[in-house]
């Protein structure tokens, strides 16, 4: 991945971000806006790049991680 494709990806992640926030919950709403104001700073940052550095390939990885409804208790 590139840093283009990074600034494409982190775009479309930032407005699926915003189009939840009227669904999320009261409580989770700070951690949300968190995370978007991670990605708008993320993003300036690339934009202020060059075309030879939006070129240079990125180390990007995916976490998965298990829900914590995977884990009732009885």
């Amino acid at each position: 991945m590139n840093h283009i494709r990074q600034r494409n990806y982190l775009e479309v992640q930032l407005k699926n971000f915003k189009d939840f926030i009227p669904f999320c919950p009261n409580d989770s709403l700070p951690a949300l806006l968190h995370e978007m104001s991670k990605i708008h700073d993320r993003l300036e940052k690339l934009r202020e790049y060059t075309i030879e550095q939006l070129v240079k390939e990125v180390h990007f990885h995916y976490e998965t991680r298990q829900s914590k409804s995977n884990f009732r208790t009885i």
